[in-house]
């Protein structure tokens, strides 16, 4: 029976994993920054590794030797600069040390999950040999994903065995945090213009099969794109608005407007040290259409691209679980 230790368990792509590698019988270790909220999740599936990824030295010890993998989703993904400090510890710092434990720990293979947002913006489609432009972005959450993916890369070098799996964005079930937040406030109509963006939209189920498929097929030190359908986020919410029976989204704000407005909410951020509703980072994300392929992680993966429509539906089936729109 191969074994785990999978960090970022509790997260949305988290529990998907767990799913897909409890259906595999796979012994599966998790790194739990709250036990008895991650045993509601998961009960007698797992076994419990109590700590931080940003303190390794605290829980190394419980870790077993000689597992088969590591599986690295954990990040912190904050989107205002004011976390910049604590995002760099866990990003970049704790990436560092959990390779380190891996090699201590003799594992088989590391499984690190970083994003396509590493790549920067491009006018053409990215794909794995796109320039990385991640180390010059302002917005902290990119610049430490690239360096966190650098030191896996550096990690082969000395040799590691380990792969690198790039998603785009993410929509499914176990979502309420992520792209579902506009799900939601379309829903209650508090949005107040959707983004102007666009990109792929990966389904949630589907990359965490690749993420299994990389550890059994992926090649050391490669990185592989899990995207999905290209769309605006117009289209995305059109969708959503169509299986919630909700009037039809509000048009796409101007660009230019979004990061005025929030440009100018993030300077009374810095000066009240308070977050601001809507950062110049959550701008840069909103306005941002980038188009990434994936036919790499399709061919050498089996990588499923699952129809938008699908995602998103399965996306509100747990909302509407969860009492959320």
């Amino acid at each position: 029976m191969p074994s785990a230790f999978v960090t970022g368990a509790t997260g949305f792509l988290g529990r998907h994993l767990v799913d897909v590698l409890t259906e595999q019988g796979w012994t599966i270790h998790i790194l739990a920054r709250d036990r008895k909220a991650a045993e509601t999740l998961f009960g007698d599936r797992v076994h419990y590794i109590e700590g931080r990824l940003s303190q390794p030295t605290a829980y190394a010890a419980a870790v077993p030797e000689g597992l088969d993998a590591f599986f690295h989703i954990a990040a912190d993904t904050s989107s205002w600069k004011g976390d910049a400090a604590r995002q760099h510890l866990v990003n970049v710092e704790g990436t560092a040390a959990l390779l380190q434990l891996a090699t201590d720990k003799a594992v088989r293979r590391f499984i690190h999950v970083s994003s396509t947002s590493v790549f920067g913006i491009h006018k053409d489609p990215v794909t794995e040999k796109t320039e990385k432009l991640g180390s010059e972005s302002w917005v902290s959450y990119v610049h430490t994903k690239t360096y966190a993916e650098r030191k896996v890369k550096e990690a082969t070098w000395r040799g590691m065995d380990a792969v690198i799996v790039n998603p785009t964005h993410i929509i499914g079930k176990y979502d309420s945090h992520n792209w579902a937040r506009l799900i939601i406030r379309h829903a209650e109509g508090s949005l107040p213009g959707t983004p102007p963006g666009a990109g792929n939209f990966a389904n949630a189920r589907a990359v965490a099969e690749a993420l299994l498929a990389a550890y059994e097929k992926g090649r050391t030190g490669e990185n592989y794109i899990l995207g999905g359908p290209f769309a605006t986020m117009y289209e995305f919410l059109a969708l959503a608005s169509e299986k919630l029976d909700l009037p039809e989204p509000k048009k796409p704000m101007p660009a230019l407007l979004l990061k005025i407005v929030a440009e100018t909410l993030g300077l009374i951020g810095t000066i009240t040290g308070n977050r601001p509703k809507v950062t110049p980072e959550e701008a840069y994300f909103a306005t941002e259409v980038v188009d990434a392929k994936s036919d790499k992680a399709v061919n050498e993966l089996g990588y499923r691209i699952v129809p938008l429509d699908q995602s998103v539906a399965e996306c509100i089936t747990y909302l509407k679980d969860q009492k959320l729109v």
